[in-house]
């Protein structure tokens, strides 16, 4: 079973502060041991050169060193063991031993090795004799050594049981520690959790049952937009299956019309040449319509890959729009249409000309296909504002039914399916002027006219 994102957060920097706090102790300890160690030398230093003035002199007037040490016991604590050495280091005087004679050589003890080295030397060590453990302090004087030393457990082990207290405070930080890093590592794991649950709901299908929150925070942001890109994918890959199908359904038709032409041209050899010349015209159509859709997915296409796709460049608005009325005049003429343009001659805009133009064309191509004949067309520019420029293409055709209006942008979706085929119209148009204003950073929107027709306001950014 796998430990949790948490769990292991939690483990992780709880180890980190046990062990810096471990340090931090153990070398707290070792210093307030080093310091206590010193000041017991600084306290017991001043008797080792008090009892060497008293016997030196004492000796000299001929006093014995036992009697001499006498004179001066109630002047030293009594807690403080005193032994005093000859220059080859025996002892010849220790007041916690009641033999008046010791003969046994301390030339190894660890303190007397240092103080014969370098005068004097310091040392902890278990004492044979009193059976407990000792701080020693020797020193070296001309002709003998002198050594005083302290139980370790009375002398220096109650003065660092009152740095527990201290100790105590660092436990309590360090608990203070742990719960801040448990309530850091909950917060943490909160987006974790959130995009688990997520990946489960994704891979089980879910996510339109389940609503997922993330916390909001940098973790948050980064699994909102993991959770985004995901949807994206999902919608990508539900329109590329929709587009798929669609394709499919739509080439369908056209390929089946170009077929049965050919075939009856192939099949009927003794066809008179007018009936040929029909056919040909409508396989010629329908590789028309063809060439279309092919045309329409492509732009699509490019425009769900990248906007890098397009190229950039100043475009003047109404010389494009100029272009094309002048590209579909024979069929405006025919149909009786007629389109007033009211766009300044200095309104440009930076974005694809490729775009910008398949835009009013396909608005214009919609009116054609769908408006009807003897229709008015407008196309006007209504105002800039923070660098957009905002249109209103309408006609005064049929409209759109209003239960259909918001799905007219909808790739191959139709309000009348078999006309729009007659039409030659790929289902793609409407689609490609919603993604042609979304590419530049507009919004478009559709509209019945009260008196009729349809109305589109849609907006294009970077006016220059």
């Amino acid at each position: 079973m796998k430990n949790s994102y948490r769990y292991r957060v939690v483990s992780y920097f709880s180890l980190l502060l046990l062990s810096v706090t471990l340090l931090f102790a153990l070398i707290y300890v070792h210093r307030e041991r080093v310091v206590k160690i010193e000041m017991l030398r600084g306290e017991m230093a001043p008797y080792q050169n008090f009892i060497y003035h008293h016997i030196s002199k004492r000796l000299e007037e001929g006093a014995e060193l036992k009697s001499a040490m006498r004179e001066i016991e109630p002047l030293i604590p009594g807690k403080i063991r005193v032994t005093i050495l000859s220059e080859d280091v025996w002892v010849i005087y220790d007041n916690f031993s009641e033999k008046d004679k010791i003969e046994e050589s301390h030339l190894n003890r660890p303190e007397l090795v240092d103080a014969k080295r370098v005068g004097s030397g310091t040392s902890i060590r278990y004492s044979n004799t009193l059976k407990a453990e000792y701080l020693y302090l020797a020193s070296r004087y001309p002709n003998l050594y002198i050594r005083t030393a302290l139980e370790y457990k009375t002398a220096v082990l109650p003065e660092l049981a009152k740095e527990n207290r201290y100790m105590a405070l660092i436990i309590l930080g360090l608990l203070a520690a742990v719960t801040a890093i448990v309530f850091m590592a909950r917060r943490i794991n909160k987006p974790v959790a959130a995009l688990k649950e997520f990946i489960d709901a994704y891979h089980k299908g879910e996510l339109e049952k389940r609503e997922i929150k993330f916390p909001k925070d940098e973790l948050g942001d980064v699994g909102e937009k993991i959770m985004k890109a995901f949807a994206h994918m999902e919608e990508s890959k539900r329109y590329k299956q929709e587009l798929t199908h669609n394709v499919a359904h739509e080439l369908k038709t056209p390929v089946a019309g170009i077929r049965g032409y050919l075939e009856t041209m192939i099949d009927q050899e003794s066809m008179d040449p007018e009936q040929r010349l029909f056919f040909l015209e409508r396989a010629y159509a329908q590789t028309l319509r063809l060439a279309t859709i092919i045309e329409d997915i492509s732009i699509l296409n490019k425009m769900e890959e990248s906007p890098k796709n397009f190229h950039t460049e100043v475009v003047n608005i109404k010389r494009c729009v100029n272009e094309i009325r002048e590209d579909l005049s024979f069929k405006l003429e025919e149909r009786g249409i007629d389109m007033e343009i009211i766009i300044d001659e200095n309104l440009k805009i930076k974005g694809s000309y490729m775009l910008i133009y398949s835009l009013f064309k396909n608005l214009l191509d919609n009116s054609l296909d769908h408006g009807g004949e003897n229709i008015a067309i407008r196309v006007e520019h209504t105002g800039t504002s923070d660098g957009k420029a905002y249109f209103k293409y309408c006609d005064n055709g049929k409209g759109v039914p209003h239960g259909q209006l918001d799905r007219i942008f909808e790739r191959f979706y139709r309000v009348e399916k078999g006309r729009s085929r007659r039409s030659g119209g790929s289902g793609l148009g409407l689609s490609i002027v919603k993604n042609a204003v979304i590419m530049h950073n507009g919004e478009i929107k559709a509209e019945n006219l009260p008196g009729g027709g349809l109305l589109f306001s849609f907006s294009l950014s970077s006016v220059i």
